[in-house]
């Protein structure tokens, strides 16, 4: 059987590392994981042309809809079994300005109150549709799914790593918007993945098979993991 061929629109490269370490988790088969955006080149900071982020996303999301093709029959991306789009749930408070976007749509923010976190990841999603000119959510391509922790991917991280040192900070993890800040605090001795406010490739490398090991922990904490997982397997099935 060949490898699963899956694409990725993601805010980051440490956004990739731990959704690779994700599927090897939900997945029995072999894939190859191909990163669409952020672009990596010399361009803005490795990022590519349009940068990383969420603001990147746009921008991947927004330059797909100029082409003459069909959001699912781009030639570029049909012969990928699975395309992830992944935003973090906290854009859902953010404005367009936050990134510089001038010509944002009028869709910003939608934040709903946390909990539940599925409120305004919802919200959220329908707005990623909307970069897309798609109707609703529902309106994905057959083998398109979202990708949305809540609040950010390091959700995912801290519950397979921290869940036996310091489970407190698992309680309502979804809902709390410090999370990077908090890792960015953690001890030298522990890998240090945030510091002085960025996120560094080399750690969250090291730390990977640590989220695919905790996969169980963190779908046990986080239900947006569980909804990722969910769609993974429905749409590869």
């Amino acid at each position: 059987m060949s490898d699963l061929r899956i694409g990725l629109i993601a805010e980051g490269k440490t956004d990739q590392i731990v959704i690779q370490a994700s599927l090897k988790a939900i997945l029995s088969q072999s894939f190859v994981l191909t990163l669409l955006q952020p672009e990596t080149s010399d361009a803005l900071g490795g990022a590519g042309p349009l940068g990383g982020g969420w603001g990147g996303v746009y921008g991947w999301c927004r330059q797909l809809m100029t082409m003459q093709y069909a959001v699912g029959a781009n030639p570029s991306l049909i012969d990928f079994d699975l395309i992830i789009i992944h935003v973090d749930a906290d854009i859902a408070g953010k404005h367009y300005s936050d990134y510089g976007i001038s010509n944002g749509l009028n869709n910003l923010p939608c934040e709903r109150p946390c909990p539940p976190p599925e409120d305004s990841v919802d919200a959220l999603r329908s707005v990623v549709a909307g970069w897309l000119n798609l109707p609703s959510t529902g309106g994905l391509p057959v083998q398109w799914v979202f990708c949305t922790p809540s609040k950010c991917t390091e959700a995912w991280v801290i519950a397979a790593l921290y869940k036996s040192t310091v489970p407190t900070i698992l309680n309502e993890i979804e809902c709390n918007g410090g999370l990077e800040s908090w890792l960015s605090q953690r001890p030298v001795r522990e890998g240090k993945l945030i510091r002085s406010g960025k996120k560094q490739t080399t750690a969250y490398l090291k730390i990977a098979q640590r989220v695919t090991d905790g996969w169980g922990d963190i779908c046990s904490h986080c239900s947006q993991a569980i909804r990722f997982g969910d769609a993974v397997r429905a749409t590869l099935i």
